[in-house]
């Protein structure tokens, strides 16, 4: 009904205010990808293979300007407390890459703080890996774990290093140990708002599946932060902020192939990695995308839903590289063409839930493939944000 009631309201207005638009060029006419063919399945088909849903996922590029690290530890803030147990102690995260990393993986696990701990507010996401590429990250990982050999001050989590994962054969492996953790605290002054709008954050919720953004225990999801080692404790791999984190939203018994993209960029709030992450977030994010082409009067639409954000840094955002023929969030509406030569392959219209008048937040689409036979047009999606502490959206490709 929100939809509907949407749709009229722009039409009066478009008739009254008129519309912005733009135009792509597609830029090659092969046949389509095979991983932008997952595309064409059912969300409850996806949902059901982690391998499809972690490939889909795996096409995703994020970025942000502060990617490279500017110190290889960072420790606890608690006055001289802090960094006394990390220059002494060596209780402190330590990168293991000075860039930062994408990691796609399967939520085995997930949870979150029940109480502000000092600063620390922590929403957890225990990842396994079906993509050998992060499989094989997540092991360098444990082999760094392995030599540093610090184990737990509590003696419950004791860690045996001549066990899986940090001795292994190449012929019998138990995935299910192979599991890494991702961590952030969102901004303090966002931790309502961002559960009830984006992922949950707030006590007393059964689990995923109970959240209308996932409706899944078990979703795959992407990340993009820290790699390092938590060696506050026994030095365990971890992705410690993540700053970018995205999914698709599937869910059995889901037979559309309406897309749902969740994705946030978010400044870590505890006050612990200065050194890790900037404020503002400053970024560009792209997100595969495949359309059927069919008769020449359809047009597709694509949703842009702003959800929790706090002020656009336009001064930060001029760092980016951003191309020219973007279109940003000045209007309702923004039509696109998809055009080769003189010739539109497909028109779609971008609707917004609201207007914001900022130029921190930008959009264009690449990599344009039209397979011609099976009238199939492909590519990528991106969006470019600066905003300070974060910026969460939902962006819905409709069948």
């Amino acid at each position: 009904m929100y939809r509907i009631l949407l749709l009229v309201f722009l039409s009066i207005f478009w008739l009254h205010n008129g519309y912005t638009q733009s135009s792509f060029v597609i830029n090659s006419f092969n046949e389509t990808a095979n991983a932008f063919k997952y595309l064409l399945l059912t969300n409850e088909t996806i949902s059901g293979n982690d391998t499809v849903n972690e490939g889909i996922l795996d096409l995703v590029e994020p970025m942000v300007l502060d990617s490279v690290l500017k110190r290889k530890r960072q420790h606890h803030r608690l006055f001289l407390v802090g960094w006394s147990i990390h220059a002494f102690a060596g209780y402190n995260w330590r990168a293991v890459n000075m860039t930062k990393q994408k990691l796609v993986g399967t939520v085995q696990r997930f949870g979150h703080s029940s109480k502000i701990d000092f600063t620390e507010y922590d929403v957890n996401f225990h990842l396994q890996f079906h993509l050998p590429k992060y499989f094989d990250l997540v092991c360098r990982s444990f082999d760094m774990q392995r030599k540093i050999h610090k184990q737990d001050i509590n003696p419950s989590h004791k860690t045996n290093y001549k066990a899986e994962p940090y001795i292994r054969s190449d012929t019998a492996r138990n995935t299910a140990l192979y599991h890494l953790e991702t961590e952030l605290t969102p901004p303090h002054a966002f931790i309502a708002p961002l559960h009830y709008l984006f992922y949950p954050t707030l006590p007393g919720m059964g689990g995923l599946q109970e959240h209308p953004n996932f409706e899944t225990r078990h979703p795959s999801m992407g990340f993009y932060g820290v790699n390092c080692l938590d060696c506050n404790h026994n030095c365990h791999p971890e992705i410690h902020p993540y700053e970018w984190v995205w999914w698709l939203k599937t869910a059995d018994g889901d037979t559309s192939k309406r897309r749902i993209w969740m994705i946030g960029l978010l400044k870590d709030g505890s006050n612990r990695f200065k050194k890790w992450g900037a404020n503002p977030k400053t970024g560009i994010i792209k997100i595969p995308f495949l359309m059927i082409v069919g008769e020449s009067s359809k047009i597709h639409r694509i949703l842009i839903d702003h959800l929790v954000f706090n002020n656009f840094d336009n001064e930060a955002f001029k760092s980016l590289r951003v191309p020219d023929g973007n279109f940003g969030t000045s209007e309702l509406l923004e039509q696109v063409n998809f055009v080769h030569e003189d010739s539109t392959v497909l028109k779609a219209e971008i609707l917004f839930n609201q207007v914001l008048k900022t130029d921190a937040l930008k959009y264009w689409f690449t990599n344009l493939n039209y397979d011609k036979p099976n009238k199939r047009l492909s590519g990528f999606f991106h969006f470019a944000v600066s905003a300070r502490d974060l910026y969460t959206t939902r962006i819905t490709f409709e069948e």
